[in-house]
C-alpha cells in the first residue's frame, strides 16, 4: 500500500510540473488582444512570437487560440569552468555575474548543490554590448636593442604590453631579438605619458619626446665631465635622466640630448598625379576592353594617345594608358622642436618648405608601390661625378655603405616628419649628425647600374614612402 501511495504521489507531482510548464510557455488569447500587446506583456518581439507559432499573414488571432510564448534569449552560449577546492556555487555565480539557479539548470544540478574539485561546470555567457576600443591613430617603428624587454619598451612609449603584443601579433613567451622591428601604437589620449593631446581647436594636436643621443658611462667618468664633454649643464643632465644624485655606475646609459616635439596638425591634403603605362595592342582588343582591363575611361585613352574616329586599333600598336595615382598627405599647420639638453628652442615652421631636384638628370625608373611591384623611389640618370645636392635643409642621420642594395647611402631628416634618401653615391661629402642647407653638395653621382651613372632618390613621410615626383619642383 505504501509503495502504491508513493507512486500515486510521484505521478501527481509529475503531472503538476508538466501543467505548470505548459501554462508557463503558452497563452490563451483573450478578446481585445493583439500580437503587439502579448509580445510587450511577455517581453519578447512580435517576430519571435510569429516564428514560434508559425503564423502566416495577415497574422489574425482569435479569442481562445493558444499561443506559444518564446523564451527570452539571455545568453550567447556558455564557458567552461573547472571547480577548485573550497569553491561554492554561490561564489562561482557571483564571480561570473549570473544566478545560482541558472548554473544549476544548465548543469542539471540538484540540491544541496555539492561540488567536487576538478568538476567541469558550464557557466552561461550573457550577451554584452561590445565596448568601443580606444582608437590607435598611428604606429611608430622601434628597433629592439640589447637588454630590451616588452615592459621596458611599453614604459618608454607610455603604452601597455598588451597593445604592443596585439599590434605585432607576438606569441608567448614574447622573446625579443636585437634589431627586431616593433610597431608601437601612438594613441592621442589624455592619459598617455608620452603622447599628450593638447586642448586646442584641433583634437589631433600632440607632443612627444625622444632621446636623440646617448652615452655609455666608462670607468673614471663623472657627471660634470660628461656634462662638459657634451656642452650641457649637470642640472639638465640629471633632469633628463631622472637622477637624484651624481653617482654613476660603469656601463650606465645616459641620455645627453633629449628632444621634445609639438605637432599642431592641420587637414589632410589629396595629391592626384597621372602616371602612364605602356600597353601593346593584342588580337581582339578594343578600346572598351582595354579601358575595362585597366579600369580607366575610354575618353582618357583617346586623349592620351590623340586617337581620331573611328578609333581603329592595330595589333602591335603601343598605347599610353593614363592611371591616376592619389596620395594623401597630412599637412601639419606647425611643428615645433625643443632641445631640452640645450638652452635652444626653434620653430621649424618659420622657413619656406619644399624639395628641389638632387641632381640634374632624367628619371629612368619611376616610383611604384602596388601588389605586383615595389620600387619605393626614383632612379635619376646623371653624369658620373656630378654634384648631389640636399633636396631640403635638415640633419644627416646616416652616411655610409652598410646597406648593400643602395651602395653608398645618405639619409637626411627634415622637418614635418619628412626624410630624403640618396643611394648609389660616388663620394660622400657629409658626416652623420651634420646639419645641411637646401642645395648644399652632399656627395657625387656614382654608378646606378652597369654602365649607367645616376642616383636612387626617395622621399618618406614618417617612414611611409611617397612618390618624389609629386613633391619635387618643376624646375630642375
Amino acid at each position: 500500500m505504501k509503495i502504491l501511495r508513493l507512486s500515486i504521489k510521484l505521478s501527481l507531482l509529475l503531472i503538476l510540473v508538466l501543467v505548470v510548464n505548459v501554462f508557463a510557455l503558452t497563452y490563451t488569447v483573450k478578446t481585445g488582444d493583439s500580437l503587439d500587446k502579448i509580445a510587450r506583456k511577455y517581453g519578447v518581439s512580435v517576430k519571435d512570437l510569429i516564428r514560434e507559432n508559425n503564423l502566416k499573414k495577415p497574422y489574425i488571432i482569435r479569442p481562445g487560440q493558444k499561443l506559444k510564448i518564446p523564451e527570452k534569449k539571455r545568453y550567447s552560449g556558455f564557458i567552461k569552468y573547472k571547480v577548485k577546492r573550497g569553491d561554492t556555487l554561490s561564489e562561482i555565480a557571483q564571480k561570473f555575474g549570473v544566478s545560482v539557479k541558472e548554473i544549476a539548470r544548465l548543469n542539471n544540478l540538484k540540491k544541496p548543490y555539492r561540488l567536487k574539485a576538478g568538476q567541469i561546470l558550464k557557466i552561461p555567457k550573457k550577451y554584452s554590448k561590445s565596448k568601443k576600443k580606444s582608437k590607435v591613430e598611428a604606429y611608430r617603428i622601434y628597433k629592439v636593442r640589447k637588454g630590451d624587454s616588452l615592459i621596458k619598451i611599453a614604459k618608454k612609449f607610455g603604452v601597455s604590453t598588451k597593445e604592443i603584443i596585439k599590434a605585432n601579433n607576438l606569441k608567448k613567451p614574447y622573446r625579443l631579438k636585437a634589431g627586431q622591428k616593433l610597431k608601437i601604437p601612438i594613441k592621442y589620449a589624455s592619459n598617455s605619458k608620452r603622447y599628450k593631446t593638447r586642448k586646442t581647436k584641433s583634437k589631433r594636436d600632440y607632443s612627444y619626446s625622444y632621446c636623440s643621443r646617448k652615452y655609455r658611462v666608462k670607468p673614471g667618468d663623472t657627471l660634470s665631465e660628461i656634462a662638459q664633454k657634451f656642452g650641457v649643464s649637470v642640472k639638465t643632465l640629471k633632469k633628463i635622466n631622472g637622477l637624484k644624485s651624481s653617482t654613476l655606475r660603469v656601463g650606465q646609459i645616459l641620455c645627453v640630448k633629449k628632444v621634445t616635439k609639438r605637432v599642431y596638425r592641420g587637414s589632410s591634403g589629396r595629391i592626384v598625379k597621372t602616371r602612364y603605362i605602356k600597353y601593346k595592342v593584342k588580337p581582339g582588343d578594343s578600346l572598351i576592353k582595354i579601358a575595362k582591363k585597366f579600369r580607366v575611361y575610354t575618353k582618357d585613352i583617346i586623349k592620351a594617345n590623340k586617337l581620331k574616329k573611328p578609333y581603329h586599333l592595330r595589333v602591335g600598336q603601343v598605347l599610353k594608358i593614363p592611371k591616376k595615382v592619389v596620395t594623401y598627405v597630412r599637412k601639419p599647420k606647425r611643428e615645433e622642436t625643443y632641445i631640452e639638453s640645450r638652452e635652444e628652442t626653434y620653430s621649424v615652421s618659420r622657413h619656406k618648405f619644399g624639395f628641389i631636384w638632387p641632381v640634374d638628370g632624367e628619371v629612368i625608373n619611376p616610383f611604384v608601390n602596388n601588389a605586383t611591384m615595389r620600387h619605393l623611389g626614383i632612379d635619376i640618370q646623371a653624369d658620373c661625378g656630378a654634384p648631389v645636392r640636399a633636396a631640403e635643409r635638415g640633419r644627416v642621420i646616416y652616411a655610409g655603405q652598410s646597406i648593400k642594395p643602395y651602395g653608398k647611402l645618405i639619409v637626411i631628416r627634415h622637418r614635418n616628419g619628412f626624410s630624403s634618401v640618396y643611394g648609389h653615391i660616388g663620394n660622400i661629402l657629409v658626416r652623420e649628425g651634420q646639419r645641411v642647407r637646401k642645395g648644399q653638395t652632399i656627395g657625387t653621382v656614382g654608378e646606378l647600374n652597369e654602365g649607367i651613372c645616376g642616383i636612387y632618390f626617395e622621399i618618406r613621410k614618417n617612414t611611409k614612402p611617397l612618390d618624389p615626383l609629386v613633391f619635387l619642383s618643376k624646375n630642375k
